[in-house]
């Protein structure tokens, strides 16, 4: 469609038709202009008018129902499907880091991020390395009732004892989610991923991977593209 329904020159050109396409809607960019954004350094919207500063709260005075007020929908808390128990006394989460991005397809293709982080690790306090007889830096088996895998140890205080975590950017061998539990929300129908019950093992020496190699003949650069 580009040259007779994509004419834009520019960057600006297409803030322009966004203007006047968002003029008068919920998220209105008309009164936004490039001058604006400079001289203000930025510009909540919505801004209706060229005379408007922006909006950098919403809601101040009123709510958009008739009335002006909000409305609240109680909803009964309902906790994790699954609760560490003897056999697995620690609760496993997964999320992201700063180096990857969701399942890790682009951003562990590039080799400044993966030099930041070159394969997934578990986090766990120093109460917890104890316990288990861990130290930093050594691979530990994470186990679930669904899966478990290989992880080096990051000892670190900034989590609770209780918990362990692991980032979920890695695919096959290296998943997260080959540990987690994928419980559905009743309402949402969102799958939890984010809490189950687990447990550490030490592993011995001849057990390890090798770094790079978590299958047999795997390169490392097959690993950073997630084969």
């Amino acid at each position: 469609g580009r040259g007779k329904y994509f004419q834009f020159e520019s960057p600006r050109a297409i803030f322009e038709e966004l203007r006047v396409a968002s003029k008068g809607g919920k998220a209105d960019y008309f009164g936004i202009t490039y001058e604006k954004i400079d001289k203000q350094d930025g510009v909540f919207w919505p801004c209706p008018t060229e005379e408007s500063m922006g909006t950098p709260r919403l809601f101040e005075e009123r709510f958009a129902h008739d009335d002006g007020k909000a409305r609240f929908h109680a909803i009964e808390y309902k906790g994790a499907a699954e609760k560490p128990d003897e056999e697995y006394p620690l609760i496993f989460t997964s999320g992201r880091i700063v180096h990857q991005y969701l399942s890790g397809n682009q951003t562990r293709r590039i080799g400044f991020l993966v030099q930041q982080c070159p394969e997934p690790f578990v986090e766990m306090h120093p109460e917890t390395a104890m316990r288990y007889k861990i130290n930093d830096g050594e691979r530990v088996k994470v186990i679930s009732r669904r899966g478990e895998g290989i992880f080096p140890a990051l000892v670190v205080k900034t989590i609770r004892p209780d918990t362990i975590f692991i980032p979920y950017h890695w695919g096959e061998e290296l998943a997260a989610n080959q540990i987690t539990n994928a419980a559905l929300d009743p309402t949402s129908k969102i799958p939890e991923f984010k809490a189950c019950a687990a447990r550490l093992e030490k592993i011995h020496t001849r057990e390890l991977p090798i770094l790079g190699e978590v299958r047999k003949g795997t390169s490392q650069n097959e690993v950073q593209k997630g084969k």
